[in-house]
């Protein structure tokens, strides 16, 4: 298993808080060391290239956007890029 850098990011809007909520509690499930930080920063979803938020992000590269996820699918993308 390698480090992968988690990020929820939005304008704080209940979506993104709800977004952030669910990555956080399914990455801790997977493993306590992973951390999930939240951006608030429209600079930062602007230069990621995302249209609408929230945002769910991997390694800088989108994985959704303007939607969220449910659980299932969340899981299967962090076990994805943990074990490439």
């Amino acid at each position: 298993m390698h480090k992968i850098n988690i990020q929820v990011l939005g304008s704080g809007c209940p979506s993104c808080k709800t977004l952030y909520n669910k990555v956080s509690e399914i990455a801790e499930q997977i493993d306590s060391d992973l951390e999930v930080k939240y951006i608030t920063d429209i600079t930062k979803i602007v230069e990621l290239g995302a249209m609408s938020s929230p945002v769910f992000a991997i390694n800088n590269q989108i994985i959704t956007s303007g939607k969220i996820p449910d659980e299932n699918e969340i899981k299967n993308i962090i076990l994805e890029k943990l074990n490439p």
